[in-house]
């Protein structure tokens, strides 16, 4: 029975795996919305620079830029999340092969989480 239920502590990892893709499902409307925000208003020329369109790319590309640097430093620090969390699941699998007891799914929920607590 023991082990059963430690097994099903481990299943916590289909948690760790939904917020994880949670956000990353929220980053990639994100990213898209802006652009679909963001194409039309430089084909309409809203940042043409001096009436010129060759001119208005240089504050557009600076604007994609700075949105897919945003993006990619959200996205590393969702990848250093998921890392941390299968290092969790890892050791939880491996302290459940050796027979060793399991933390509590509040203490599971701690150890994501450290900041919260």
């Amino acid at each position: 029975m023991d082990k059963e239920c430690d097994l099903q502590k481990i299943a916590f990892h289909s948690y760790l795996e939904t917020s994880l893709n949670s956000q990353l499902s929220f980053l990639a409307g994100g990213l898209i919305g802006i652009l679909i925000l963001i194409i039309p208003l430089f084909y309409d020329g809203v940042f043409d620079v001096f009436g010129g369109r060759f001119l208005g790319f240089i504050p557009f590309a600076v604007v994609l830029v700075g949105i897919f640097y945003a993006f990619s430093r959200i996205l590393k620090h969702i990848k250093d999340q998921q890392t941390q969390h299968l290092s969790l699941i890892f050791e939880l699998i491996s302290n459940t092969e050796k027979g060793e007891p399991m933390p509590s799914l509040t203490d599971l929920k701690k150890k994501v989480n450290p900041k919260n607590n």
